[in-house]
């Protein structure tokens, strides 16, 4: 049988340690899911992103090769 003695002062020491203990783990625990979470969110739109920037990209070099061959024209036709 359990005796019903009130707790000591170190027991209820001991049990406020632990709970608090639990308590930053679960914070701990909780902060984790959170960052996980935001980095699954940052890697979605980063592939929602991914074709819009290769097509920037492609149009970008394309206008690149345009201007270059434009000015080797007007050096050698002038």
């Amino acid at each position: 049988m359990t005796s019903s003695a009130a707790p000591t002062p170190i027991d209820l020491q001991e049990q406020l340690a632990r709970i608090e203990r639990m308590n930053t783990e679960t914070r701990k625990f909780v902060e984790d899911g959170l960052k996980l979470s935001a980095e699954a969110r940052k890697l979605a739109r980063d592939a929602t992103i991914a074709p819009y920037t290769a097509v920037f990209t492609a149009f970008t070099a394309g206008a690149a090769v345009v201007g270059a061959v434009v000015t080797v024209v007007k050096i050698i036709g002038s």
